[in-house]
């Protein structure tokens, strides 16, 4: 009898254990869906936003913003971003809730784009001046929260579900913007003969939706359930030294791979970035309805684009996918520059974001595994510090030399560097990865 007793004890017991494990497993894949489901939500809202801020550079323009001053509106936020971005990450490293600080920093941001939105009814004079500082204000909190955002979407989701949730992320916000830019491209010409939007008011009121959505955005952010953070042990007087960077880089070298081949890519584009509002614009004098059309369709683009490559990318893997994608990715300063035409333009940019969110998504998931999960906010911090020296240098020099060269000509220097940084990748190779990531 007692041996029978002990066997039945023993059953219950393993029966117990099982259904705690499979409850454990339960309320994490209830939690994970809650999070991925809101995730879904706010960048709905935040879209809304983006699609405002779609026309910023436009907005400079129509009010008297030098070139310069747009290429400011791109070097000087990547500028801050070199300072800020290591010393942010190392300050939300020492955080188990780090979530409150960096919804907070978001929420500051957003608020730039409020006062942006009804700056013109406080001053009267040097407007573009004030919306290029502002904007370029509206960096410093933006950084921060960029510091802390892609660490914690790596905590909050798995990395079985990464490429499928920031696929639809994406989705979802390129369905959103690109209808609303649409909208508020044909918003912005027809407001021009309604008395009391005509300019600045129709940019005015563009601002103002886009800033009442984040406010909702916000709002479903705080629902999201972000785990404790992991906090690293270090001496209040510790500094990140180049003896410290060079021994990171010696022990992970593929990490160093990536920063170098993407550092060459990436200059390519921050070097003509400035000059595509300025050659479209000033050059082929498009109205805001075809900058609103031609976000939209970019947007269309992306969409068809990340639906696409998410499949792709659970078939091949991340490093094959980035492979095949990076290369074309080049090719739209050689289109827009080779083809200056309008209705052409179009067609290039749904192209080349048809192709873009594979070289996104791929790389951005391989970046991820390649920093240590314990020090993933300083790892991916000191990659973007490095992406960001190139994207202050780069819109000033192309700024620079568009005064003495041909916007056209720069374009194709710009597209001939961003094809070499493309063409590293497989000359020098980042770690291989398995066919599911």
């Amino acid at each position: 009898m007692r041996h029978f007793l002990l066997h039945l004890h023993e059953r219950a017991s393993t029966r117990i254990k099982a259904m705690r494990i499979r409850l454990r497993g339960a309320n994490l894949q209830g939690r994970i869906d809650h999070n991925i489901w809101y995730l879904y939500v706010e960048v709905f809202w935040a879209a809304m936003l983006s699609a405002a801020a779609s026309f910023n550079a436009t907005y400079a323009v129509r009010l008297g913003a030098s070139n310069a001053m747009i290429g400011w509106l791109t070097s000087v936020p990547a500028l801050l971003a070199v300072f800020l971005l290591v010393p942010s990450a190392r300050f939300l490293e020492r955080k188990t809730q780090r979530a409150p600080w960096i919804w907070g920093s978001l929420f500051i941001a957003r608020l730039g784009y409020g006062l942006i939105a009804i700056l013109p009814w406080l001053i009267t004079g040097y407007r573009a001046e004030a919306v290029v500082g502002l904007l370029i204000a509206i960096s410093i909190p933006s950084t921060f929260f960029a510091a802390g955002f892609n660490p914690l979407l790596a905590d909050v989701v798995p990395e079985r579900d990464r490429a499928r949730v920031f696929a639809n992320r994406n989705i979802i916000a390129g369905i959103t913007i690109a209808l609303l830019t649409f909208l508020a491209g044909k918003w912005l010409e027809a407001a021009a003969n309604i008395r009391w939007a005509t300019f600045p008011a129709n940019y005015q009121i563009v601002y103002i939706v886009g800033f009442l959505a984040s406010v909702l955005s916000s709002i479903y952010l705080l629902k999201i359930r972000v785990p404790e953070s992991k906090v690293i042990a270090r001496s209040p007087r510790q500094k990140v030294s180049l003896t410290q960077l060079k021994a990171m880089f010696g022990e992970n070298r593929s990490f160093a791979r990536i920063i170098l081949n993407t550092l060459l890519f990436g200059f390519g584009e921050w070097l003509i970035s400035p000059l595509y509002i300025i050659f479209f614009l000033r050059h082929l004098n498009a109205t805001d309805g075809w900058v609103g059309l031609n976000s939209t369709l970019a947007n269309i683009g992306a969409i068809v684009g990340y639906a696409f490559w998410q499949r792709v990318i659970y078939k091949l893997g991340d490093s094959r996918t980035l492979l095949i994608t990076i290369p074309l990715s080049a090719s739209y300063a050689f289109l827009v520059s080779l083809f200056p035409n309008l209705t052409a333009i179009l067609v290039w940019g749904v192209l080349i974001n048809i192709i873009n969110p594979g070289v996104n998504l791929s790389h951005f998931n391989i970046l991820l595994k390649l920093s240590p999960e314990d020090r993933r906010a300083s790892y991916i911090a000191f990659y973007s510090s490095i992406m960001n020296v190139g994207a202050f240098i780069g819109p000033l020099i192309g700024v620079a030399l568009s005064k003495t060269l041909d916007i056209r000509l720069l374009l194709i220097i710009g597209g001939s560097i961003r094809l070499l940084g493309a063409l590293m990748f497989h000359v020098f190779p980042v770690q291989r990865v398995t066919s599911n990531g």
